[in-house]
C-alpha cells in the first residue's frame, strides 16, 4: 500500500508541476501580448495623430494659396446670357414667322446684337468668361490657375485622405458657389456634404444637404422631403438658424411632413431668440436694421411692368439714374447759403445715414458724409446766438419752418456720437446734442433721453423716474421705440400686462422690430392675454426673417443679379426661398420666368422643331435641372410666394394654369387665383383677365354682361388702363351686338348691357362695384400685412412718423425729385423757402379727378382709332396681294427666259462660253424679293420700303 501511495503522490505532484508550469508560460504570453498591443495601440494613436496634424498642415497650406492668388473668394466664372426675349428673336422657329411684326421685331434685334457683337463677355469682378458650350459639354476640369489647382488638390487631399473636416467643407464650398473661379460642380459639392454631415455631424453641411433633397437641384438626387427634414432636423439640432427656419416654414405649411404649429413656434422662436439678443448686443439705441431686402421686379415696375402689376400703382423704387440726378443735384444747391442749400444738405445726411438698397442701384451708408452734411444744417439753427436753453426756445417760435428739420439733425448728431457713428464716442457731446432735440420736442431724443437716465450714461445718475417721464413724453408723439420702452416697463408687473400690450401693438402697427418680439413672448408664454400659437409664430417669423445681420445670402444673390450671374443669383434666392423668405421666393420665381420659355408667341422655343433642351442649354440655368422641372418649380414659389401676400405672384399663377405651364391646362384653377387677386387683392390685371374670361366662355360660363363689370372695375382700379379697357369694352360690344342680332349667346339681358364707359345702367354694376370697391378698399387696407421689407407686418399711415421715420424721409425726398423732373420747371417764385422744389400739386376739396371718367368724346376717339387701324390694314392687305401679282408675272418671265437659254443648250449652241456673259444681262430671280414668294426676306423686303 505504501509504495502505491507514494506513487500516486509522486503522479499528483508531476501533474501539479506541469499545470504550473502550463500556467506560467501561458501568463507570460499574456503579458507578452498585452504588451504587444500597448506598443501597437500607441504606434497607432501617433500615426493617427500625425495624420491630423499632417491634414491640418495641408489645409493651411492650401488656405496661404488661396489668400495669396490674385484671384479672390467671390471671384466667379459666368457667361452674361442674352435675355430670353433677345435669344427667342435670334432663333431658328422665329425666323421663318412672316408678317410685319415678326420682321420688325427680327430686324432691329439684329442690328441691335450685330452693333454689340464684340462686346466682351461679362464677368463678376475680375473673373474671365468661358463659352455656354463648353461649360455644358466638357467634364468638370483642373482649375486653370495654378496655384489654386495645387490649393484644391490639397484640400481634397486633407479632406479625404487625412480626414480634415475644415479642408473638405472648404472645398465642397468653393464647387458648390463657384468661388475662385472654379466651375460649379453640384454633385462634388453635394458628395463632399454628405461626407461631412455623415462623419462628423457638421450642422452646416446637413443643412445643406437637406436643401438638395428638397429641391432636386441640378438633378444631383432625386428630391426626397422626407431626408430633407431629417438632414435639416440634425442640423436644427446642431443650432444652424436656416435649418431652424427651415423647418419652422415646413411645419408651419406643412410641407414634406405633417402641419404642426408647436413645432413650427418652437424652431420659429429659437431663431427669433438669436435675431433679438444680436440686436440687443449692439450699440446703445439697438443694432442698426439690415437693409431692405429688393424685390427683382421691381426694376421693370412689378412682375407686368409699371402701371400693370398689383393695382396699378407704379414701383416707388427708384432708378439709378433718380438717384445719381438726386445726389448731384442736391450737391450743388448745399454748397449755398441759402434755406434751399439747407434742405438739400438735409436730405444728403438722411441719405447718406439710412442708405439706399433698391433693385437698381444700391447706395451704401456714409456716416461721415451723413455726419458733415448733417453739421452744417445744425449749425445753421445752433449758431452762437442759440446756445442757451432760452435762446433755443425763442428760436423755436421765431423760425417754426426750421424746428422739426433741426430737431431730427439734433436727434442724428446725437445718436452718432453716442453710437460711434461718424464720429469718436463721445457720451457727453451725444448727451448735449439729444438735450437739444429734447428743447424742439423730438421724439428720438426725448427716448435717447429717457435711455441715459436708465443706464446713468454720460455721467447722469441712474433715475428711472426720469427715464420714464422722457419715455412718455416720446411715446406720445408716437415714437415706436419710446412705445416699446414703455411697454417693457408695465410688462414687469403683471398688474399691468394689458396696458404693455396695447403698447407694443401700437408700436407693431409701424413695424417695430422689437415690438414685434415682445408680441410673439407674449401669444407664446400667454401673458396677459389668451395663448396662440399661430400668431406666436407668425410674429416669430418676421422677427428671424428680418433681423439677418449674420446672412448675406440676400445682398450676395442681388450683387451677383446685377452682375449678370444668373446662376448664382437663382441658387442664392433659391435657399432664401426654401427658409420662407416671400422675397426670396418672389425673386427665385421671377428669374425662372423670364429666363425660361414661359410665352410661346415671343419665345417660340417649346415648338416641335425647337426641343427645350436646346431652349435650356441657351439659359443661363442650364445646371440646374431640365427645363419642365424648373417650370414645375417656378409655379411652386409663385405659389408660396402668393400665399404670403404677393397680388402679382397670384396672377402669375393664374397665368400658369391658364397656359399650361409647369403644369397641366387647368382653366378653372386659373379663374380661382383671378378670383381671388381681383376681388381679396385688387389686381386690375386679374379684373381685366376675368372679363376677357367672362367674354369669352374660358374657364367659366360666357357672360358679356360679368365681362363688362369686370372691364370697369380693372379701369375703376387702375386709371392706367383706359385703353385696353376702352378698346376691350368696343370690341365686347360689337360682339354683344352681333350675338344678340343673330340670337347668339351673351349670358345677360339687352337692357342691363349698352353702356361701355363704367356708367351702366344696372344697379349691380353702378352702386354696388362702387361699394364693393370701397368694402375691398377696407378690407384690402386692413389685411395688407407687408411692410416695406416685404416681410408680415401692417402698413400704417404716415401721420405722425414724418419727423422721425429717416427711411419716410429719405424716399419722400427722392419721390419729390422725381416728380419735380417729369414735371419740368417752375418759376422761380413758385418756390418754397425751405424746399428746393416745387411739391406736386394737391386736389382741392370737391375737385373731380377728370382721369376716373370715361367720356363718351373717349370711346368715340377710341373707335376712331380701331377704324382706321382697321383700314390701314387692310391697304396693307391689298398692297400685298398687289406685290404678289406683280412678283408673279417678274417670275414667269424670268422663267421663260431661263427656258430659252436651257433649250439654246440643248441644240448644242457653239456660243456656249458666251451664254454665261448673255445670262448677267437677264433679270434674276433674286432671293428674297417679291419675285420669289417664298422666299425668307420678303417681308424683310416690304418692311424696308420695297
Amino acid at each position: 500500500m505504501a509504495p502505491r501511495t507514494t506513487r500516486r503522490r509522486a503522479l499528483l505532484g508531476c501533474i501539479a508541476l506541469l499545470i504550473a508550469a502550463l500556467l506560467v508560460q501561458s501568463s507570460e504570453a499574456t503579458n507578452q501580448h498585452r504588451v504587444d498591443l500597448d506598443v501597437e495601440r500607441l504606434q497607432d494613436s501617433k500615426n493617427a495623430q500625425d495624420a491630423i496634424e499632417h491634414g491640418k498642415k495641408l489645409y493651411q497650406d492650401a488656405v496661404q494659396l488661396l489668400s495669396s492668388s490674385p484671384i479672390k473668394v467671390n471671384d466667379r466664372v459666368f457667361v452674361r446670357q442674352q435675355s430670353s426675349l433677345a435669344r427667342s428673336l435670334l432663333s431658328d422657329e422665329w425666323q421663318k414667322q412672316k408678317g410685319i411684326l415678326p420682321t420688325a421685331l427680327r430686324l432691329v434685334t439684329q442690328g441691335f446684337m450685330s452693333f454689340f457683337k464684340s462686346a466682351p463677355a461679362a464677368t463678376s469682378q475680375t473673373s474671365s468668361t468661358e463659352e455656354a458650350s463648353d461649360s455644358t459639354q466638357e467634364p468638370v476640369k483642373r482649375h486653370k490657375d495654378p496655384v489654386i489647382a495645387r490649393a484644391m488638390d490639397l484640400l481634397h487631399m486633407a479632406g479625404t485622405e487625412y480626414s480634415n473636416d475644415d479642408a473638405l467643407y472648404t472645398l465642397a464650398n468653393i464647387l458648390f458657389n463657384g468661388q475662385y473661379k472654379a466651375k460649379r460642380d453640384l454633385g462634388q459639392a453635394f458628395d463632399m456634404f454628405a461626407t461631412l454631415a455623415d462623419r462628423s455631424g457638421n450642422a452646416t453641411a446637413q443643412q445643406v444637404v437637406g436643401f438638395m433633397y428638397s429641391t432636386g437641384l441640378g438633378g444631383v438626387v432625386e428630391r426626397d422631403e422626407a431626408k430633407a427634414v431629417l438632414y435639416t432636423t440634425f442640423a436644427a439640432k446642431g443650432r444652424n438658424t436656416a435649418a431652424e427656419l427651415t423647418l419652422g416654414y415646413k411645419y408651419m405649411l406643412g410641407i414634406g411632413t405633417k402641419k404642426s404649429c408647436k413645432d413650427s413656434v418652437e424652431y420659429y422662436k429659437r431663431a427669433a431668440d438669436k435675431a433679438y439678443a444680436k440686436y440687443l448686443n449692439g450699440p446703445p439705441l439697438g443694432r442698426t436694421m439690415p437693409p431692405i431686402k429688393a424685390r427683382l421686379a421691381d426694376s421693370e415696375g412689378g412682375a407686368y411692368g409699371a402701371g400693370a402689376s398689383g393695382q396699378g400703382t407704379p414701383s416707388t423704387n427708384a432708378l439709378a439714374s433718380d438717384i445719381k440726378d438726386f445726389i448731384e443735384f442736391h450737391r450743388y444747391i448745399a454748397e449755398a447759403d441759402t434755406p434751399q442749400a439747407r434742405a438739400a444738405q438735409f436730405q444728403l445726411g438722411i441719405l447718406f445715414y439710412t442708405g439706399n438698397t433698391g433693385s437698381t442701384t444700391t447706395i451704401p451708408r456714409d456716416y461721415k458724409q451723413a455726419g458733415i452734411y448733417l453739421k452744417r444744417v445744425a449749425d445753421s439753427f445752433f449758431n452762437s446766438k442759440t446756445t442757451t436753453k432760452e435762446a433755443i426756445l425763442e428760436a423755436k417760435e421765431q423760425r417754426p419752418g426750421e424746428v422739426e428739420r433741426a430737431g431730427v439733425t439734433a436727434a442724428l448728431l446725437g445718436k452718432m456720437y453716442w453710437r460711434g457713428e461718424g464720429y469718436e464716442v463721445d457720451e457727453h457731446e451725444a448727451l448735449k446734442w439729444f438735450l437739444r432735440g429734447a428743447l424742439l420736442d423730438n421724439q428720438v431724443a426725448l427716448n435717447a433721453l429717457g435711455t441715459m437716465y436708465k443706464l446713468g450714461a454720460a455721467g447722469l445718475t441712474a433715475d428711472n423716474a426720469r427715464a420714464v417721464e422722457y419715455f412718455k413724453r416720446a411715446a406720445e408723439l408716437k415714437y415706436p421705440d419710446a412705445q416699446v420702452n414703455m411697454g417693457l416697463i408695465y410688462l414687469n408687473d403683471a398688474k399691468f400686462h394689458t396696458q404693455a400690450y396695447m403698447y407694443f401693438k401700437e408700436a407693431f402697427q409701424q413695424q417695430n422690430f422689437q415690438a414685434v418680439y415682445h408680441l410673439g413672448e407674449m401669444y407664446y408664454y400667454g401673458i396677459g392675454i389668451p395663448k396662440k400659437c399661430d400668431e406666436a409664430a407668425r410674429y416669430f417669423k418676421y422677427v428671424a426673417e428680418r433681423g439677418d445681420w449674420d446672412d448675406t445670402l440676400f445682398s450676395d444673390a442681388h450683387d451677383a443679379y446685377q452682375a449678370g450671374d444668373i446662376e448664382y443669383a437663382a441658387i442664392g434666392y433659391l435657399q432664401a426661398a426654401e427658409r420662407g423668405f416671400e422675397i426670396g421666393q418672389s425673386n427665385f420665381a421671377w428669374i425662372l420666368d423670364r429666363e425660361l420659355p414661359t410665352s410661346h408667341y415671343l419665345t417660340l422655343l417649346t415648338s416641335p422643331s425647337r426641343t427645350a433642351l436646346v431652349a435650356l442649354a441657351e439659359s443661363a440655368l442650364v445646371t440646374l435641372g431640365t427645363p419642365s422641372r424648373l417650370l414645375e418649380m417656378a409655379l411652386v414659389y409663385w405659389t408660396r410666394s402668393a400665399n404670403q401676400g404677393d397680388v402679382d405672384a397670384r396672377v402669375k399663377m393664374g397665368d400658369y394654369y391658364f397656359n399650361g405651364i409647369g403644369t397641366e391646362v387647368d382653366h378653372k384653377k386659373a379663374t380661382a387665383c383671378y378670383q381671388v387677386a381681383a376681388e381679396v387683392e385688387l389686381s386690375a390685371m386679374a379684373m381685366w383677365n376675368l372679363g376677357w374670361m367672362h367674354e369669352n366662355g374660358v374657364g367659366v360660363a360666357k357672360d358679356f354682361h360679368l365681362a363688362k363689370r369686370w372691364y370697369d372695375r380693372a379701369l375703376t382700379t387702375n386709371t392706367g388702363a383706359m385703353l385696353p379697357v376702352t378698346l376691350s369694352l368696343a370690341k365686347l360690344n360689337a360682339r354683344f351686338i352681333w350675338s344678340y342680332l343673330t340670337g347668339g349667346e351673351t349670358g345677360a339681358d339687352a337692357g342691363s348691357f349698352w353702356s361701355i364707359g363704367g356708367k351702366t345702367s344696372d344697379s349691380v354694376s353702378g352702386s354696388k362695384d362702387s361699394t364693393t370697391k370701397a368694402d375691398h378698399d377696407t378690407e384690402g387696407r386692413a389685411r395688407d400685412s407687408r411692410g416695406k421689407d416685404g416681410s408680415t407686418g401692417t402698413r400704417i399711415s404716415s401721420e405722425g412718423r414724418k419727423s422721425w421715420d429717416l427711411d419716410e424721409i429719405s424716399e419722400s425726398g427722392i419721390e419729390k425729385w422725381k416728380s419735380q423732373k417729369q414735371a419740368g420747371p417752375v418759376e422761380e417764385g413758385d418756390l418754397d423757402d425751405n424746399d428746393p422744389f416745387q411739391p406736386p400739386r394737391q386736389r382741392q376739396a370737391g375737385e373731380e379727378d377728370d382721369e376716373l371718367l370715361l367720356e363718351e368724346g373717349d370711346l368715340v376717339e377710341g373707335l376712331v382709332i380701331i377704324g382706321l387701324c382697321m383700314v390701314v390694314g387692310y391697304l396693307m392687305y391689298v398692297r400685298q396681294f398687289r406685290f404678289a401679282n406683280q412678283g408673279q408675272q417678274q417670275n414667269q418671265q424670268v422663267q421663260n427666259n431661263n427656258n430659252n437659254i436651257n433649250n439654246g443648250n440643248n441644240n448644242g449652241n457653239n456660243n456656249n462660253r458666251n451664254t454665261d456673259g448673255n445670262d448677267q444681262n437677264q433679270p434674276p430671280a433674286v432671293e428674297g424679293l417679291p419675285g420669289d414668294p417664298h422666299a425668307p426676306g420678303r417681308y424683310a423686303y416690304y418692311a424696308a420700303g420695297g
